[in-house]
């Protein structure tokens, strides 16, 4: 059993990469062999990050219980829209609340979303060298989603059947290295 972590990066009220977030839980936990969780950082309201999670001792209970899902995490898909040609500044303040030994060395997907038609890759690759600078594994395939709202409904639901091949693409990847890496298995398969 692979158990995945969703990051869903965005806290705006009419944020659209939420979509993609419900989305890839819901297909993720109807897999046999995945189980995925989802952090929604609109809902953790975390303050900027001014020392690692351990260093607030009023809200220590909330944070070593985000430690602990990361630590036990085989694999994260961090999902954001892009901003700026980048990700957001939550997932960024996200990550540094903790210390690279809460991805080192464990696969991290990178989903990237946008309403226009490049589907956010300049965010997608930003959070690929963010997962490097904290040790972790990133999925050279990214999944990037162009026109996000002719693809997904408001409650994560799959409005495009052609976007399919693309999604189940991401996931065969984001597997295979996540089993690879949790049972260390080096080869040429």
């Amino acid at each position: 059993m692979l158990n995945y972590t969703i990051i869903s990066g965005s806290i705006r009220q009419s944020r659209n990469s939420h979509r993609v977030s419900l989305y890839l839980m819901e297909r993720f936990n109807n897999e046999a062999n995945s189980r995925a969780q989802l952090i929604d950082l609109a809902e953790l309201n975390l303050p900027v990050m001014t020392d690692l999670w351990d260093k607030h001792p009023q809200e220590l209970e909330a944070y070593t219980q985000l430690a602990n899902t990361l630590k036990n995490s085989d694999a994260f898909i961090w999902v954001s829209p892009e901003y700026n040609g980048s990700y957001t500044p939550a997932l960024k303040n996200f990550i540094d609340h903790f210390p690279k030994n809460a991805f080192y060395r464990k696969p991290v997907g990178v989903v990237s979303v946008s309403t226009g038609s490049l589907g956010g890759i300049r965010g997608g690759i930003n959070m690929q060298e963010l997962a490097i600078a904290v040790q972790a594994y990133a999925l050279p395939q990214m999944l990037l989603v162009p026109q996000v709202t002719t693809k997904f409904d408001l409650s994560g639901v799959l409005t495009d059947s052609t976007y399919t091949k693309q999604i189940d693409t991401f996931m065969t990847e984001l597997h295979w290295l996540a089993d690879a890496l949790k049972n260390k298995v080096v080869s040429g398969q």
